[in-house]
């Protein structure tokens, strides 16, 4: 008999300890499953629209789809990017406006093309980065900091930061190698300070979207423009233009997003859009130096020449120019270009 109640005793135990470990369980795992309710739950529903001008064939379209895939992607389907490519809404000219207004939520053009509103982007036209490593480097010392301050005077964050391509001069009939080369030509600009610049070298600056450009090179409205060899090859210049110059600035594609939107979103919302667009911001930075050497030799079998730009002769343009820029922006000029120059290897 005594046996017997021992079983007993022992057989209770353990049915005892095997019910509170599966209760245990089952609150650890709703624990669990709660967080990550409240998690979802933390990332809204919300569809946006994002316009810009770039073809696209171009790689800076591809970083864009791929921003829409990875923002779906992290936030279980609730975030929806509409993509509105080649000026469809806005061309490279109306998109900084149509984000500032909040005509529309988000978009990207050429950093140039803010100086509307931020004077001081005005100087990414000018060849003062030795390379791309020399301006991420300049980016990360606090020039991005900088202009993040500038942008959301006028309701702009900027969420990428693209490499676009180093710039060069396409022309017709003549290199524009000096500026010498210069005199009597029309060239297209995209600023203010770029339209100094071609200037002080002999030239007359246009102004028009990027999208009217090849036209323009057809129909001898201007002789040159300027732009990355993925422009060169995405639009079709080869088709109009014999030679490209350089190598000339850095060229950025910003893709910017309307503060008042932005900020009323969730944390949450925001730090998956942030995750996503560094992401595609890496992306495009590799993705350049990828296209670098294949955009030359496409272009050459087309029949474009490069030519190298002397530097040397456009050392005084260059002063002239830099010295109108710092009259326009005063301090933050100075500072954006000490830390320009503290940034070289």
């Amino acid at each position: 008999m005594k046996s017997k109640l021992l079983i007993f005793m022992i057989m209770l135990g353990i049915i005892t300890l095997f019910g509170c470990s599966q209760s245990s369980s089952q609150k650890a795992a709703s624990k669990e499953n709660n967080g990550t309710s409240n998690s979802e739950s933390s990332v809204e529903e919300v569809s946006f629209r994002f316009a810009h001008g770039y073809p696209v064939e171009q790689h800076t379209h591809k970083g864009f789809e791929q921003l829409k895939e990875l923002a779906s992607e992290k936030s279980g389907g609730k975030i929806n990017m509409s993509i509105f490519p080649s000026g469809q809404l806005y061309n490279d000219v109306g998109i900084v406006d149509a984000i500032s207004s909040g005509q529309i939520e988000a978009g990207a053009t050429t950093f140039e093309m803010l100086t509307s509103l931020v004077p001081s982007a005005e100087l990414i036209v000018l060849p003062i980065f030795d390379d791309y490593a020399h301006l991420h480097k300049s980016l990360d010392n606090g020039v991005r900091e900088i202009f993040e301050k500038e942008f959301a005077k006028v309701n702009l964050y900027p969420i990428i930061w693209g490499d676009f391509g180093i710039a060069y001069y396409a022309s017709k009939d003549t290199p524009l190698k000096t500026p010498k080369d210069f005199i009597g030509k029309n060239v297209r600009t995209t600023s203010p300070l770029m339209s100094k610049y071609v200037e002080a070298a002999g030239g007359t600056p246009i102004s028009m979207p990027g999208s009217e450009v090849v036209q323009a090179l057809q129909r001898g409205t201007i002789d040159a423009g300027l732009s990355a060899p993925v422009a060169f090859i995405a639009q079709q210049y080869y088709e109009v233009t014999d030679y490209y110059t350089g190598p000339l600035n850095a060229g950025i594609s910003i893709s910017l997003v309307n503060l008042d939107w932005w900020n009323a979103l969730s944390e949450e919302t925001r730090n998956i859009v942030s995750e996503s667009a560094k992401e595609v911001e890496g992306w495009m930075s590799e993705e350049v130096q990828r296209l670098h050497e294949a955009d030359a030799k496409t272009l050459s079998e087309k029949g474009m020449e490069f030519v190298e730009i002397d530097k040397e002769a456009f050392k005084e343009v260059e002063e002239q120019v830099l010295e109108d820029f710092y009259q326009s922006t005063g301090d933050i000029g100075k500072e954006i270009m000490e830390i320009i120059n503290s940034s070289r290897e």
